[in-house]
């Protein structure tokens, strides 16, 4: 990716989208695209940029995929930034033609996690179709970030063990109303924070998370049974069993 060269278009203007513009627009060209705002570019105009990046839901993928496809231009690259990579990326591969390239990417990062900064945060790498990745990694490498290549389902098989988790624990806590409590120790102190710093996602994308991932489910009933086990062993040793 030539700063000089290079052109952006960015779809979505979420807070993840916002802070893609914010970021990219320090070293390269950058339209941007948002139905739900007046301002920004017309849909045509920001895909006309050589590098289309998708910062749109999980589940809206497909129909924006749907809806650029006859605007596209051979050679273009299109990149995604979803969590979840098997089921987007096949959904790029079904939907856009098949002379522009595809890139699969997570920014393993958002707003709040990089409000200070995303040097040494990390980024998640899916190789698709075409040759771009090189310059891609050179690019984000010099931004300070850790660049991690993994294909879609390991990336799927790894993120439903940290990321869907997670999210499933702190939505969990969250439905029970518990919370951080003056009598405590460090460790839940630190715990709740983390949780705290979920609070500003949407429920689309814990939904996404969960629904779109093929292997959350099977780490999602696993944490369930485990927490019925350890429930019924504490009950046997409090009676004496």
């Amino acid at each position: 990716m030539e700063k000089s060269k290079c052109s952006v278009g960015v779809l979505g203007r979420g807070r993840f989208g916002s802070m893609v513009v914010e970021y990219l627009s320090r070293d390269l060209p950058v339209r941007w695209h948002d139905p739900r705002y007046l301002e920004g570019s017309t849909l045509a105009e920001t895909l006309l940029s050589d590098v289309v990046l998708l910062c749109v839901p999980i589940r809206a993928i497909r129909n924006v995929c749907r809806q650029i496809a006859p605007l596209l231009r051979p050679g273009q690259l299109v990149i995604d930034t979803c969590s979840v990579k098997v089921r987007p990326i096949r959904w790029l591969l079904e939907e856009l033609p098949k002379s522009v390239d595809i890139l699969g990417t997570h920014p393993l990062f958002g707003p709040d996690s990089g409000k200070n900064g995303i040097r040494g945060l990390k980024i998640a790498l899916c190789q698709v179709r075409g040759n771009r990745i090189g310059p891609i990694r050179a690019y984000l490498e010099s931004l300070g970030l850790q660049v991690i290549e993994t294909t879609p389902d390991q990336h799927d098989r790894e993120m439903a063990e940290t990321q869907a988790l997670f999210h499933l624990i702190s939505r969990a806590i969250q439905n029970t109303r518990l919370d951080r409590r003056q009598i405590s120790t460090p460790g839940p102190e630190q715990f709740f924070e983390l949780l705290y710093s979920l609070q500003n996602d949407s429920m689309e994308l814990f939904a996404d998370l969960e629904s779109e991932n093929p292997y959350a489910a099977a780490v999602r009933h696993r944490l369930i049974q485990a927490l019925i086990d350890l429930d019924q062993e504490i009950s046997t040793m409090a009676n004496g069993e």
